[in-house]
């Protein structure tokens, strides 16, 4: 009879794990397919789309499983091209809703470790009353996986990576599968069916090799579990021939194979001669430097300081005290690459973020905070709240509630040694040891906290038994107090505990909400359709990722102007950039460059090259530095913006939209210039109805855009734009005036600039 209540008790256990799980499931996809991003987003993303779509060769070393599911998620646009990029972004959608899924049986099952480890025979074989106290905790635990759970579901980190196309969110997936894989096997008495999950495992560690590297990351926390299962003789491994060892390791290692076998395709779709081909792995040997990343800089272990471009040296000093010995590369490694680029992005996502915009070491850009002023007053030196007119989306606090309840799990896991070192490991692995191997140089083109996303789920999993260790806290209170205030300690605890991931939730929404956002998309249509082309096409040098994979797939996905030849000039090389330059000024073929490349390379063509909306054109002459007739042309023809008011602009949007501004504001000077004032009232006007002037961060830009609405004699909207000017001048002043003059003398090129203008406008006023 008391197995038998057993059996009843562990399935219906069963059961409300598997619905609590799947509940998870569709829930978080539910979150991200809201917040998802309707088109292609800046960075990689562009370029996965466009590889995925028709299974081309990306950036090595190729993220191959990835490419086949979004090519199948793909498959569901049919002949509609403009639903191409949200249902691959979907991809990263579903994959982190199922991640949240797997995060809380992983955690259960963590739990059930703890519960082995220390639980008394006698009570073991004791039957499950649903009324008795053994139920409470099994609801207690319920309860606090469901708070790690959430916790990861609305975390800055992973809420990114599930809206749009990248490979995190779908690595994160298979690296809880892995673990969760583990974790039933650790769990699985019979010996044939835990071989089973042995081979699951082999499989998913070569499909996660195919997807991205950070899923190898798990084996040290895998080879944990293994050992203490074997510690313990479950494995019956005296029962084991060495032969059957040695055939189930051919078996594992053929598994593994068969994960991997998702990058035949690479070479395949190379000698195809797909037209994206980056590296070209059509052969063995270009295959093997494909996969071993030949063309990237390679970060050795030590020095710290490694890299040695422009202005490293100097970018490295402030961190090391420019010390080059041992001392100052320890220095470098702890103060910048440590705590800059790791603990930083830990705090970002269980402490606070103050903004959006990345950080180069500045007391405010892309600095951790927590909500509590007199610690916000240290790390930002000001408890004054931020300005509406700098950038608060991206201002987030937690109150410090999600890191301490990570922490209180830390310190409670000690005392359950086999869950501490499973979850401490794969958190190091995911975090601090991998930092040491990133050996971040000084700076990074963008923020890296996506690449440390393994160590916040481990925290997440914390969390999950720092809520555990509170809610049994509550419990063992009613010991040694009244009923009805033992009811309210434990009702208090668990709205508490609660009110952690929602306050993430309200806290990330505005800033993770990327409907409605097609920057990326407009940016790369504006470039576009800044050329003009003729019989023999034209072609268009860019160079940043920014200006490149957009390009790609407005021409790869919705066939946008495939009259333009779009040639990134870092991937091509000098020799073949050369090359394709005389071929194209033999031809009389229009040739551009983006503003990326424009940057880059204009000084080899001084003097030649003419701004024709958003793009410069190579002239074969001396020339004026716009082109007013085809700039002119262009943009008020075929480009502009979607609607942006209301829509999330973070900074690299921001960027892109300004830049917009800046080619604007010039055509309309030179348009004046010429006695054609109507032509630039009239492009400065649609302008401003498309990109209003709350979205952009430069203040003398703004003061330029007056300028030129009164240049060309639109005294109104001069005014207007003055006006609005002057106030976020004053707010932002008085908001920099009120931290210490020490700390203000650090950031002279923020409020130095601010204190110009507005002495410029107090002059022009009176």
């Amino acid at each position: 009879m008391r197995r038998h209540f057993q059996q009843i008790g562990s399935q219906l256990v069963a059961h409300t794990d598997t619905a609590i799980g799947w509940l998870l499931a569709v829930v978080a996809t539910g979150v991200y397919l809201l917040t998802l991003e309707p088109s292609t987003s800046f960075w990689d993303c562009g370029e996965f789309i466009a590889v995925s779509y028709y299974l081309q060769v990306g950036h090595a070393p190729g993220a191959p499983f990835y490419q086949l599911l979004a090519h199948l998620f793909t498959l569901l646009a049919g002949d509609n091209p403009l639903t191409v990029a949200p249902l691959s972004n979907a991809l990263s959608a579903v994959a982190g809703g199922l991640t949240v899924m797997f995060l809380y049986w992983c955690i259960r099952l963590l739990q059930d470790i703890k519960e082995a480890v220390k639980m008394d025979k006698s009570k073991s074989e004791a039957a499950p009353n649903p009324q008795s106290e053994t139920h409470r905790p099994r609801f207690i635990k319920i309860f606090a996986a469901l708070i790690g759970s959430l916790c990861y579901l609305f975390c800055d980190t992973a809420w990114s990576s599930a809206v749009e196309s990248e490979v995190y969110s779908l690595a994160m997936l298979i690296a809880s599968v892995i673990l969760w894989a583990m974790l039933r096997w650790y769990h699985c008495p019979d010996r044939e069916q835990s071989q089973r999950w042995l081979l699951l495992i082999a499989l998913l560690l070569g499909l996660g090799t195919c997807t991205h590297l950070l899923t190898l990351l798990t084996t040290p926390a895998l080879l944990l579990l293994f050992i203490f299962k074997t510690k313990d003789n479950k494995l019956n491994t005296k029962k084991l021939t060495a032969s059957n060892l040695l055939v189930f390791s051919f078996y594992l290692l053929v598994f593994f194979i068969i994960g991997l076998s998702p990058y035949l395709i690479v070479p395949i779709r190379s000698v195809a001669g797909t037209p994206i081909n980056e590296g070209n792995p059509s052969t063995a040997e270009r295959f093997k430097n494909y996969l071993s990343r030949e063309q990237y800089e390679k970060a050795p272990l030590y020095p710290r300081m490694w890299r040695q471009h422009e202005n490293d040296a100097k970018y490295a000093a402030t961190w090391s005290g420019g010390d080059n010995s041992f001392v100052g590369n320890m220095r470098y490694y702890f103060s910048y690459q440590l705590t800059y680029m790791y603990f930083r992005y830990l705090m970002w996502n269980f402490s606070g973020r103050y903004n959006d915009r990345q950080g180069y070491g500045s007391p405010q850009n892309g600095q951790f905070i927590t909500g509590i002023p007199p610690l916000d007053h240290m790390l930002v030196s000001t408890a004054k709240p931020l300005p509406k007119s700098l950038p608060t989306k991206g201002h987030n606090v937690y109150y410090l509630l999600p890191l301490l309840l990570g922490i209180v799990g830390f310190v409670a896991t000690m005392k359950r040694r086999r869950v501490f070192w499973t979850v401490t490991t794969l958190f190091l692995m995911g975090g601090i040891i991998l930092n040491i191997y990133l050996n971040h140089p000084c700076y990074e083109p963008r923020e890296r906290d996506y690449a440390y996303i393994l160590s916040f789920y481990a925290f997440c999993i914390f969390i999950a038994f720092g809520a555990e260790w509170l809610l049994f806290g509550s419990k063992r209170y009613e010991l040694r107090t009244k009923r009805f205030l033992h009811n309210f300690l434990v009702l208090s605890s668990y709205l508490l505990l609660l009110t952690v991931p929602l306050l993430m939730a309200c806290q990330n929404w505005d800033d993770h909400d990327r409907s409605h956002r097609f920057i990326a998309h407009d940016s790369g249509a504006n470039i576009l359709n800044s050329c003009d082309s003729n019989q023999q096409g034209c072609v268009l040098f860019c160079y940043g990722d920014n200006d490149t994979f957009p390009l790609w797939y407005l021409q790869t996905v919705e066939k946008e102007r495939l009259d333009i030849r779009v040639e990134n000039i870092g991937l091509m090389g000098a020799a073949k950039f050369a090359a394709l330059l005389d071929e194209s000024i033999t031809l009389g073929r229009p040739v551009y460059f983006t503003h990326y490349a424009y940057n880059q390379y204009s000084h080899l063509f001084a003097g030649r090259l003419q701004l024709e909306g958003n793009a410069y054109r190579l002239t074969y002459a001396p020339c004026d530095s716009v082109n007013v007739e085809a700039a002119y042309r262009h943009m008020t023809g075929h480009m502009g913006w979607q609607d942006v008011e209301g829509v999330y602009i973070d900074e690299r949007c921001c960027k892109f939209l300004e830049q917009y501004w800046q080619d604007v504001v010039l055509l309309a000077e030179n348009l004046c210039d010429k006695d054609l004032a109507t032509k630039a009232d009239t492009v400065l006007n649609k302008t401003l109805g498309e990109i209003p002037l709350t979205a952009i961060q430069n203040p003398q830009l703004i003061y330029r855009i007056s300028q030129a609405f009164n240049q060309a004699g639109c005294s109104a909207q001069a005014e207007a734009v003055t006006i609005y000017l002057r106030h976020i001048l004053e707010e932002q002043l008085d908001y920099y005036h009120s931290m210490p003059p020490q700390r203000q003398s650090v950031m002279p090129y923020t409020i130095l600039p601010r204190e110009e203008l507005a002495e410029t406008l107090t002059r022009e006023r009176f």
